[in-house]
């Protein structure tokens, strides 16, 4: 197992989970943005697909799948409680 490969895919998926929240118009961890977001999601999915991909030759299909699985329910259940602390931060309680 190469270790690169699999930090790379660990912080693909990461950022790919925390770009896919960041495209949720209830998300918390920037301003709000009038902007309408349509596409915001896709960049998150093709850093959650590089993530799939990387760990995918490294660790064998079941075990890639489960720990992708894993680390990206547990990077999406932190989410939203980082995202109310830097809003109690900014003094933003909406």
């Amino acid at each position: 197992m190469n270790a690169w490969l699999v930090v790379a895919a660990a912080l693909a998926g990461v950022t790919g989970t925390w770009l896919l929240y960041l495209a949720s118009p209830q998300q918390q961890w920037r301003a709000p943005d009038p902007s309408p977001g349509r596409h915001r999601a896709w960049p998150g999915a093709l850093c959650l697909l590089l993530s799939l991909v990387l760990a995918w030759p490294t660790m064998g299909p079941v075990e890639a799948v489960s720990a992708w699985l894993v680390l990206v329910m547990l990077v999406a259940s932190l989410a939203p409680f980082v995202g109310a602390w830097r809003a109690r931060r900014r003094g933003d309680t909406r």
